[in-house]
């Protein structure tokens, strides 16, 4: 199974894949070989929704990709509860997951456990099982620079059925548990990468339900 990596920013996406003869590359408004500063700048300012980068070793290509942003690594989860119900939070107008910044001594686990308790006040945390990173690009501000961020996620469950309280100072609004068949207004309202890692927990998840 080749290796791909997927960068977002917001829904825009561009996709370091493996080179294939046969490969249908249709859907990306670009195909290219590498992606230097003015490649992505001009793939920003276009709005398209998907740029691909081809080569026969994705991961060095999306190394060389990477070095020209300052990486932050970050780390969260997406909770269940007893029900099965998952955990969601809705800040700055879209529906997200509690995530935050890696702090020094910091294991990406301890993180991601952290964050959930800070940002949505549960407690009965156990992660179960790694996912699959996110990455997503940003610019800081007042600055011409941009930010990498890699999320490491988690998949956790709390043994306890409670109210979530969402930390407020951090921009969070609410705190909600949702069905995860029924995550439509999830989907549409949240960012390329969480909508991508959703995706993949529903798809995990039925996947653990027929292997019982």
């Amino acid at each position: 199974m080749e290796h791909a990596y997927a960068v977002f920013f917001d829904k825009q996406k561009i996709h370091f894949i493996s080179e294939h003869p046969e490969r249908d590359t249709s859907q990306y408004s670009t195909v290219t070989t590498k992606v230097d500063w003015n490649q992505f700048r001009a793939f920003i300012r276009s709005g398209s929704s998907a740029m691909a980068c081809v080569g026969a070793d994705p991961s060095k290509k999306f190394r060389q990709f990477a070095s020209m942003f300052h990486v932050i690594e970050a780390a969260g989860g997406l909770v269940t509860d007893p029900t099965g119900y998952w955990l969601f939070i809705y800040r700055r107008n879209r529906w997200d997951l509690p995530k935050g910044m890696i702090d020094k001594g910091e294991t990406p686990e301890q993180a991601a456990l952290r964050e959930v308790r800070e940002e949505c006040g549960i407690g009965g945390l156990k992660i179960i099982r790694p996912l699959e990173p996110t990455y997503h690009v940003y610019p800081l501000k007042d600055t011409d620079n941009w930010a990498l961020k890699k999320t490491h996620w988690f998949f956790m469950r709390s043994d306890i059925c409670c109210q979530a309280e969402p930390q407020t100072s951090e921009g969070i609004t609410k705190a909600e548990w949702k069905n995860p068949a029924s995550l439509d207004d999830v989907l549409q309202s949240t960012y390329g990468n969480i909508r991508v890692m959703v995706l993949g927990c529903q798809q995990l998840q039925k996947r653990m339900i027929s292997d019982e």
